[in-house]
């Protein structure tokens, strides 16, 4: 078999460029036919940054509406020939590309240094490494595991996407923020990709979108622009700063000596690093920047506006919001609140015209949506199982911190308001550490705005506004939809790029004064905050990264603690290498519509996710009923799918087949860790075999084996 290292990373540069097709051309040609933003005055590279921003905005929602409601052919059609009249345009425009672009000023070539930067960390960070017939996957993969099948499920379902690991009696409806794995499915439909591949490139994709976003927001919003270019450099350079987490990372790992894989996890609603977001959740660093895309939209809309403008700028804030519904439900519920805030100020401020253009933008939203708020209804599902599981999105409770507030119980400090409000001052501690740089920043910039001889422009009290609804919502919202407080970790992401907005400028002006005075040297706090912060953060992401992508290997070498729902047994590295080859050859030899089930009540189920590309009966032994399906028809087939790999004694007295037929299933695969594996006679060794390897052994089932 050839390198899959080797392999994926070439399939993820392809896919890279294929997501341009579909991330670039839609914003480009909807910025030049409106002249949002003076783009047709503009220059060759502030209209490639607008057309990636834009498209974030429309290709989502765009992409999966024209997929329901005719086919990918249709919607591959269409993206296609936008990007050939994009191209056209484009050469018309700048009629010698050559001549325009080149020579590239000093502050692009950095950009573009970061952009190739950036590649690089998020392909090394996130490929499988072959190490001879060993094979280890990112700690990430944890996330991929889940986000890769649905990649297939979209490419392979249509819209809406099925959920892969649910298929008792039926198959139900991805009931889920599904619209980045439709966008991801694209480059898999043109060109035949692999999902992984696409996955990879995506994340990649979010950060070119986190850096599009920069110099734009601003340039349009802050109205930054003197020295735009170095100032949009320095945004994008603090995409690679974090918080204070190694500190107390360190704290918690040094008295056990046990250091967990993710830095972040010393905190139970971690605020994640701009690069751990790209890597592990991508659609909601997408997600981000639709609504900020939405809110450089959002911001034209003024009283004095014309009627034409406000019509269309409204519509395509729909666009941006509708789409960024579909990438982050909770991403877009922390924004909402604070465009909902806004809209009531303006009526309360008697902008009666403004106020009418935000409400357009809001019934477009919901049009827009409607189909997707339908798929995100339960169906099929029984009376006890939606009492059981019935998730929350959003409840009041004060954000969680580190177990600061424990010692309070060992005083007989039992009472819920008191034990509330003793949460405020670890919360505090807490979010210093982990802004850490960027708190710094804040305090710089309230100081620096509240100083001011002139008043604020109407944008800058909006990213100011947008801070604090924000931050406040996420100290007092939490959600439970997956056990964890998913609203806290993902909607923080608005008030981070505040923060990294708000940084750009200060830190520029800063180092330009220090210049100055470079011939009268003194110690400044201040300096010495920024500096000390800094460095800190820096070395917390790159920590970050060395451990998700070597904590395998050295887990496996017992240089680390390991994790057993991850790792399982020894002999990590070679068994995912034989299950990945396994589970490949497989995929050869059966059409995409078989299913294939695998052992759900393993822990160590990650590498199937990972590497199984057809539909399972039972994905675990929930069968992933919160992405769709009845929890409760689930438990009642768990005892026979379970006794399938788990219990070869009770499954001599049953007939294999007939368990087969009842659930559907075409293919039972098997490996090493199974129970079922290491008993002579079971089916494992007893039916003839489709695929076989020291690790993995695929058999026919029910119809398939007749």
């Amino acid at each position: 078999m050839a390198n899959l290292t080797i392999a994926v990373f070439l399939q993820t540069i392809l896919a890279t460029f294929a997501f341009a097709v579909f991330l670039v051309p839609p914003g480009y040609l909807l910025a030049e036919a409106s002249n949002l933003f003076g783009a047709r005055t503009s220059s060759a590279a502030e209209k490639l940054l607008l057309g990636v921003v834009l498209s974030f905005a429309v290709t989502p929602i765009l992409s999966v509406l024209l997929t329901r409601v005719f086919s990918y052919a249709v919607t591959l059609s269409v993206f296609v020939l936008l990007a050939c009249i994009a191209t056209f345009v484009f050469a018309r425009q700048f009629r010698s590309p050559a001549r325009t672009i080149f020579p590239l000023r000093r502050n692009t070539l950095l950009f573009l240094a970061a952009l190739f930067t950036l590649f690089l960390l998020v392909q090394l960070s996130l490929v499988d490494v072959q190490v001879g017939h060993r094979l280890y996957i990112s700690y990430t993969s944890f996330d991929q595991s889940i986000r890769v099948p649905l990649i297939e499920a979209a490419a392979r379902t249509g819209v809406p996407p099925l959920n892969p690991f649910y298929a008792i009696g039926y198959i139900p409806r991805l009931r889920y923020f599904y619209y980045w794995y439709v966008v991801c499915a694209l480059p898999m439909r043109l060109l035949g990709i692999s999902a992984k591949a696409c996955f990879n490139a995506s994340a990649f994709w979010s950060g070119v979108g986190l850096f599009s976003i920069i110099p734009l927001f601003l340039k349009h919003l802050l109205h930054e622009t003197d020295n735009l270019r170095r100032k949009s450099v320095i945004g994008v350079a603090l995409l690679g700063v974090t918080g204070l987490d190694l500190i107390p990372y360190i704290a918690q790992s040094m008295p056990p000596h046990v250091a967990t894989p993710d830095m972040e996890w010393w905190d139970p609603n971690q605020v994640t690093s701009w690069v751990g977001s790209m890597l592990w959740v991508p659609h909601h660093v997408a997600s981000l920047v639709a609504c900020m895309a939405g809110m450089l939209l959002f911001s034209q809309i003024e009283e004095e506006s014309p009627p034409g403008q406000r019509f269309w700028l409204a519509i395509f804030c729909g666009m941006a919001f509708a789409s960024a519904a579909g990438l982050s439900v909770y991403v877009t519920l922390t924004f909402a609140l604070f465009v909902i805030y806004w809209t009531l100020d303006t009526l309360a401020r008697k902008h009666f015209r403004a106020f009418l253009a935000y409400l357009a933008a809001g019934v477009v939203t919901l049009l827009l949506s409607w189909p997707y708020l339908l798929d995100l209804y339960p169906r099929n599902f029984s009376a006890a199982s939606s009492a059981e599981s019935a998730p929350r999105i959003a409840y009041f409770g004060l954000r969680e911190g580190p177990a600061i507030v424990d010692p309070l119980r060992h005083l007989h400090l039992h009472n819920p308001v008191l034990m509330e409000l003793a949460k405020l001052p670890a919360l505090l501690i807490t979010y210093m550490l982990e802004f850490g740089f960027f708190a710094v920043i804040m305090f710089l910039a309230m100081r620096r705005d509240m100083a001011g001889s002139k008043p604020l422009s109407r944008q800058r009290r909006m990213v100011w506004t947008m801070f604090a609804v924000c931050l406040l919502a996420m100290t007092v919202l939490r959600s439970d939809t997956t056990g964890f407080n998913d609203l806290g970790f993902r909607g923080i992401l608005v008030v981070q790029f505040v923060l990294l907005i708000l940084a750009a400028p200060l830190l520029y002006d800063y180092f330009r004064v220090q210049a100055f005075a470079a011939s009268r040297p003194r110690v400044s706090w201040t300096g010495l905050s920024l500096l000390f912060t800094l460095i800190l953060g820096v070395s917390g992401a790159a920590y970050q990264l060395l451990a998700l992508r070597f904590y395998a290997p050295l887990a496996e070498a017992g240089r680390v603690t390991r994790d057993e729902t991850f790792l399982g047994v020894q002999g990590f590295g070679e068994r995912t290498y034989w299950i990945r080859d396994g589970f490949a050859r497989l995929d050869k030899l059966t059409n995409s519509d078989v299913h294939v089930q695998y052992n759900p009540g393993r822990e160590q189920i990650v590498i199937a996710h990972l590497y199984s590309t057809r539909q399972a009966a039972m994905g675990d032994s929930y069968c992933e009923s919160n992405f769709g399906g009845d929890l409760q028809q689930c438990r009642k087939a768990v005892p026979s799918i379970f006794m399938i790999f788990n219990n070869p004694e009770a499954l001599r007295a049953q007939n294999l087949d007939v368990i087969c037929d009842k659930y559907h299933l075409n293919v039972l695969v098997a490996n090493d860790v199974d129970p079922v594996w290491s008993t002579p006679g079971s089916w494992v060794w007893s039916r003839p075999t489709l695929v076989s390897n020291p690790y993995f052994r695929a058999v026919r089932c029910g119809n398939a084996s007749r």
